[in-house]
């Protein structure tokens, strides 16, 4: 039996973190795993505080420098879909639309080049929280400015790449945090992710 692998690349809400700290169990990768069937596999790439190209103080978090790397443990990939940049947001990385469109641009260059890369899902994070400047003063006003804009550079990215491209917003929110995803979203986000997936031709 073909099995088509699946690889979930992203930051803490790819993690499954919680907006109480926790690791949700039903994150939207197991659910989805679990939505899509036997005929799969959902693997999980998820490191919390990854961004596309902007510094962290914990190593390995930087995106663009590491993706490569831990793509090439997989023999295969059939789709692998990306939702990062919730941490381009903060205040000391991206503070322009077009800071958020070079990050995510330069990763997807970089991606691209992968042998064993037939097809990619690009998705746009969810919107911040209004009030999301008192809640985590790594993040201000312009952030939830940036989370609200940032689906369209996205969406523009994956016309350029030919590309298939989700906007989270329309199905997920953040918990009480903020930022973290509760786990309704979790599991809206693998709903409507299996129903793009059983559309897109993986052979």
């Amino acid at each position: 039996m073909i099995k088509f692998n699946i690889v979930t690349y992203g930051d803490s809400n790819t993690y499954g973190y919680s907006p109480d700290g926790s690791r949700y169990t039903d994150r939207y990768s197991v659910v989805l795993n679990r939505l899509l069937g036997e005929d799969y596999i959902v693997h999980e790439e998820g490191v919390v505080g990854r961004t596309t190209v902007y510094s962290d103080i914990r190593e390995g978090r930087i995106g663009v420098d590491s993706i490569n790397d831990e793509l090439a443990k997989y023999d295969k990939i059939d789709l692998l879909i990306i939702m990062l940049g919730t941490n381009d947001y903060k205040i000391k990385n991206a503070r322009l639309l077009s800071e958020i469109e070079y990050g995510m641009d330069s990763l997807l260059q970089k991606v691209i080049k992968l042998n064993n890369l037939s097809k990619i899902l690009l998705i746009s994070p969810i919107l911040l929280a209004k009030n999301i400047d008192i809640l985590d003063k790594e993040f201000d006003h312009n952030s939830y400015i940036l989370s609200e804009c940032a689906a369209t550079v996205y969406e523009s990215l994956a016309k350029k790449y030919n590309i298939n491209f989700f906007d989270a917003k329309l199905v997920a929110y953040p918990g009480s945090d903020g930022e973290h995803f509760t786990q309704e979203s979790h599991i809206s986000l693998a709903n409507s992710l299996a129903e793009i997936i059983r559309g897109v031709d993986l052979i």
